[in-house]
């Protein structure tokens, strides 16, 4: 089975409601069998991907034409875009669960006329616009900076999250419209999210402007999922961001969790950081390193070019401290 390739000129539709929920009752079932182990689950679709789709090929390089599987690097896009589609949904404390069951508990114990009220000002919350919900999760420091969330901020448009190597972009359309119906751009230098048709309310842009540091337009993509359309852009230049357009709200930079997973990093440099790691506790306990516990001497560097000779008296005074060990 071969899957479409992702490319910068066309974005994932949404799904129908009613397709989506006969998806759900399928993967409820597939939920089920797995006893709740979403380890289980996620294994058999990735093992179904690399069993019974092109997923995971890799074209030769020379073979421009072919188009069964992905670039290499493009699947992990696909999957990084659509696991940012969707918001975390974090709990509250469960204190704060108990006590508000606490102060809920008096009112059900009122007459029937009351509880119709009550659900009839529940429902008109999700009517309310999410912006104003953003709005009051922004936080700034004493400069005026917002507060990272994610690395990253919120502005009027969109919000948006960076690691050290990309930024990926959300930004909030129409529940309806469709990848096809979008026009999307993106340069070195600029982005531009736009409608290919003005919609019924006028509107005929949605994101535009310069971009406040390079990108490579080349490895960054675009999706279109439930309303939200997410731009991944791969930064030229290893650096932490302060906004994504010229002139829109900055982040305080200096609040940025820099830190980085090791699986992020390929096979070599895991080892050489796990390496690192525990050579650095072994020392501290005054044990052995691995090098150390393997029989492996360390490497003599050689000698630079030209140097033959050497000041006899230099190397004495370079090895003065270390004289009384040999004689030990």
């Amino acid at each position: 089975m071969s899957l479409p390739i992702p490319s910068l000129g066309s974005g994932t539709t949404s799904i129908d409601p009613k397709e989506q929920e006969a998806i759900d009752n399928i993967l409820i079932a597939l939920a089920s069998r797995s006893n709740g182990d979403l380890r289980k689950l996620l294994h058999s679709f990735f093992s179904f991907l690399h069993r019974r789709t092109d997923f995971y090929i890799v074209p030769h390089e020379d073979d421009v034409h072919n188009k069964m599987g992905f670039r290499e690097g493009d699947a992990e896009k696909v999957l990084l875009a659509a696991f940012r589609q969707f918001p975390l949904r974090k709990m509250p404390r469960q204190a704060d669960i108990e006590a508000a069951k606490k102060t809920q508990s008096p009112k059900n114990t009122t007459t029937s006329e009351t509880p119709p009220k009550e659900s009839s000002v529940k429902e008109s919350k999700p009517n309310q616009p999410r912006k104003t919900e953003d709005d009051h999760q922004i936080r700034l420091t004493e400069k005026g900076l917002q507060i990272p969330v994610g690395n990253g901020g919120t502005t009027k448009k969109y919000k948006w999250t960076q690691t050290i190597d990309e930024c990926t972009v959300m930004i909030q359309v129409p529940v309806g419209i469709r990848g096809k119906e979008l026009d999307v751009s993106i340069t070195a230098s600029a982005i531009e999210v736009r409608p290919k048709k003005p919609l019924e309310d006028g509107t005929d842009l949605f994101v535009k402007g310069p971009l406040t540091e390079s990108i490579d337009p080349n490895e960054s993509t675009w999706s279109l999922e439930g309303g939200v359309v997410v731009l991944v852009l791969y930064k030229k230049q290893k650096k932490f961001w302060d906004t994504i357009l010229v002139g829109d709200s900055k982040i305080d930079t200096s609040m940025v969790d820099s830190r980085r997973n090791i699986s992020e990093y390929d096979e070599t440099t895991q080892a050489q950081i796990r390496k690192m790691i525990f050579d650095q506790n072994q020392v501290q306990k005054g044990l052995p390193t691995s090098d150390e516990i393997a029989g492996i001497k360390p490497p003599i560097p050689p000698l630079p070019p030209g140097v033959e000779y050497i000041n006899q008296e230099k190397l004495d005074e370079a090895f003065k401290g270390d004289a009384p060990n040999k004689r030990d």
